[in-house]
Parts: structure tokens; C-alpha cells; sequence
């Protein structure tokens, strides 16, 4: 029992060494990489906003344009950066060369945890603003807000740990995940409402857990919406998969780096 406590309490130390030091590279001194965030996310609310607006796509439901639209930049780019970030956890082992209790997974795992609090954070900054500014109501419940960005960072950093897995033996499939991901901010509703998708492409759209992820994304920060097509529990179902997808790839590739 001692044994495994002091097992637990050991690899907790070594996470935790590893969520500060990728937290300090990830933020950079006087947290220029916040503020650089902050400008990205801030360009592309006001444009995707903008190309809303002027589109005639007007106000869906009694939504406020610009926060509907930052409720979907924001739980995209929570699942996308986290993404980003774990996806490439390989090519930045170097950095742990000298520490061996570190495997890949403490890396993928704390620069997960590193993106997600940083997203949430700068995703209430951002609505505290809007409130500040009068462009939106308070947050309907803002737990479940909370909630569902972190389960879009858990989507990030699981579906990342299979794709790091992935591109250590196909180097050639990188380059099309930048592909797939625009792809994916087209059709997981980051601009639009499941109601507003035409009604002979529902059955298709709707195997996008991510599309369920934003409908309810907007269904508890307005209130007024009721995300009667969306699913938590198919969105729950995916996340289970994608854990042991990440369990399994995780450990292929840790056989594959003591074979070789």
C-alpha cells in the first residue's frame, strides 16, 4: 500500500514539474503568450462576427452575434491549440532528455492540462468583457460553460495523443491535419446553429461530436436556446473512445520507441 502511494505521489510530483515547466514556455515572460492569445482569439471573433453580419445571417434565436460567435471560437480553438500542442508533444522530448522519470505521456498530459486552464481563462475573460462592453446577458450557467470548454480541451488532448503516436511513424500525414482541422471549423457549428443546417444533411452533420459540443455550448450560455438535436451523452461516448484510442496508441508507441 505504502509502495503505491509513494508510486502515485511520485509520478504527481514529476506532472506537476512538467505542467510548470511547459506552462512557463507556453506563457513566455510578462505572459506574453496570454496576451498573444488573447489578440488571436479577439481578430478572430471579430471577423468571423463581421462575415456573420454582413452575410444577413443576423441574430439566431435572440443570440447576441458577437457572443454566439465567441462561444464557438472558443470551444473550437480550446479542442484545436490543445490539439496542436499535444499532437507535436515528440518533437519537443528533447527538451526532458535529461530527465528520464518523464515518459512522452507526462508531456502530452501537462501540456494538455497547461492549454485547457489557459482557455478557460481567457474564455471568461473574454465574456466578462462582453458584459463589461453591453454586448451580451450574464452567462445562463456558467459551470456547464466551464464544463463543456474542458471537455473540448479533454477531446484536444486524447485525440493529440493518438495523432503524436500517429505522426512519430507517418511523418506524411502532419501536413493534412491542418487540412482536416479547417474542415472541422466549417462543420462543427462555430458559426451556425444545428436548426439552421439544411434538413437533408442533419444525419451527416450530426456524427460531428463537436457540432453537439457547440449547440450546448449555446444552449447554456444564453438560455434562451434549446439545443434539442445536440447530445451530451453522444459527445460522452466519443470522449470514452477517444481515451482508449489514447491508452492504446500511447502504449503502442512506447513499445515501439523500447524496441528500437
Amino acid at each position: 500500500m505504502n509502495d503505491a502511494l509513494n508510486a502515485i505521489q511520485n509520478q504527481l510530483r514529476v506532472l506537476s514539474a512538467v505542467i510548470f515547466r511547459e506552462a512557463k514556455a507556453r506563457l513566455g515572460l510578462n505572459f506574453i503568450g496570454l496576451w498573444t492569445e488573447f489578440g488571436r482569439l479577439s481578430i478572430a471573433i471579430a471577423i468571423f462576427s463581421g462575415i456573420r453580419y454582413f452575410s444577413g445571417g443576423g441574430i439566431h434565436r435572440g443570440m447576441e452575434i458577437i457572443p454566439f460567435i465567441a462561444t464557438g471560437v472558443l470551444l473550437f480553438w480550446m479542442f484545436r491549440r490543445t490539439l496542436l500542442f499535444v499532437s507535436s508533444t515528440s518533437m519537443s522530448a528533447d527538451r526532458y532528455a535529461f530527465f528520464p522519470q518523464v515518459t512522452m505521456l507526462d508531456i502530452a498530459i501537462g501540456r494538455g492540462i497547461v492549454n485547457v486552464v489557459l482557455y478557460i481563462i481567457l474564455s471568461f475573460a473574454t465574456f466578462g468583457v462582453f458584459r463589461l462592453v453591453g454586448v451580451s446577458e450574464p452567462i445562463f450557467r456558467p459551470a456547464y460553460v466551464a464544463m463543456l470548454l474542458v471537455v473540448a480541451g479533454l477531446y484536444g488532448t486524447f485525440a493529440g495523443i493518438i495523432l503524436n503516436a500517429l505522426f512519430t511513424r507517418i511523418r506524411i500525414l502532419r501536413p493534412i491535419l491542418q487540412v482536416v482541422l479547417r474542415i472541422l471549423m466549417i462543420t462543427s457549428g462555430v458559426f451556425f446553429v444545428i436548426p439552421e443546417i439544411p434538413h437533408f444533411l442533419h444525419d451527416y452533420a450530426l456524427w460531428n461530436p463537436l457540432l453537439h459540443l457547440n449547440d450546448l455550448m449555446r444552449q447554456e450560455y444564453f438560455g434562451k436556446y434549446q439545443a434539442e438535436l445536440a447530445s451530451f451523452g453522444y459527445v460522452m461516448r466519443w470522449l470514452v473512445g477517444l481515451v482508449l484510442f489514447a491508452v492504446i496508441a500511447e502504449r503502442a508507441a512506447r513499445s515501439r520507441a523500447a524496441l528500437s
